[in-house]
């Protein structure tokens, strides 16, 4: 008899604050931070692109996040600079300034210090990268979830690892995006990705229409939470190029009936209704 191979789990919760929805859906997850007891540190890359549209990850669901490891350890809240805002404006006119205390450090990564890295070469060779993304650390992509036709398709947890360049103007990488994306990937898999479903943007984000959601997608394969997203936006994984290179080196699973979504059937049949 031939073993079947174990499903991945990705969990979802649709609550009445993002601390709610994350708290749900990490409950639903086997040992969810498993690597938490050795690491020294916490960083956290949310999504601010423009923080003058809407579409950036939610204060509440980053100050929930905080919450979970401020007793705990020290906590870096990391962006970089784009042409549109340097990371400092960007965490000031979203409020994620206030956020920082003692243990909360806003880190701007074009301003950091640099080593060297050795991608594995889908596309980056040796190239210099921000310390604080190395060592004994968790790293916690904390991202909201969008469609991007003619970009990557999909806009969800591995396009915000895009935003760990240091450089300002990262347009030179966007003809070979998906090379991009899937080293970065390789080099930074995160320990835990959490889509941001607080109030998902409707259509183009310049157009400025968002809709109350209340929801989250939590899940430790990172290409899982990303199947799952690309899913909800009616594009199938495999046709995504970045998550089905990444998938094919082994990265993780984006076949959808090896995933398992855990939640409540009317959690689930919510999430489900808002993007059918």
């Amino acid at each position: 008899m031939i073993a079947m191979p174990e499903k991945v789990h990705v969990a979802v919760a649709v609550k009445r604050t993002p601390r709610e929805a994350l708290m749900t859906a990490l409950g639903f997850l086997p040992d969810p931070l498993s690597k938490g007891a050795s690491a020294q540190r916490v960083v956290v890359k949310p999504s601010i692109y423009d923080p003058r549209l809407i579409g950036n990850t939610d204060l509440e669901m980053a100050r929930a996040v905080v919450g979970l490891f401020r007793k705990a350890m020290q906590i870096c809240l990391v962006e970089s600079d784009n042409p549109l805002r340097t990371s400092e404006e960007a965490f000031e006119m979203t409020g994620y300034s206030t956020l920082a205390d003692e243990r909360v450090e806003l880190v701007n990564l074009s301003q950091a210090e640099l080593r060297e890295v050795q991608f594995l070469g889908n596309h980056f060779g040796k190239r210099e990268m921000p310390s604080v993304l190395h060592g004994a650390r968790l790293l916690l992509n904390l991202a909201t979830m969008k469609a991007e036709p003619g970009v990557t398709s999909v806009g969800a947890g591995v396009k915000n690892l895009f935003g760990l360049l240091p450089e300002r103007d990262k347009s030179i990488y966007h003809s070979t995006i998906d090379s991009v994306l899937v080293d970065l990937l390789a080099c930074y898999r995160p320990d835990l990705t959490i889509i941001d479903l607080t109030n998902p943007v409707i259509g183009k984000r310049e157009a400025g229409v968002s809709r109350h959601l209340g929801g989250v997608i939590v899940g430790a394969d990172p290409l899982a939470v990303d199947a799952i997203c690309a899913d909800l936006l009616g594009v199938d994984p495999l046709e995504v190029p970045f998550l089905r290179m990444a998938y094919e080196r082994g990265l993780g699973e984006i076949l959808l009936d090896r995933i398992s979504i855990l939640g409540t059937d009317h959690q689930k049949e919510r999430l489900f209704q808002f993007f059918h």
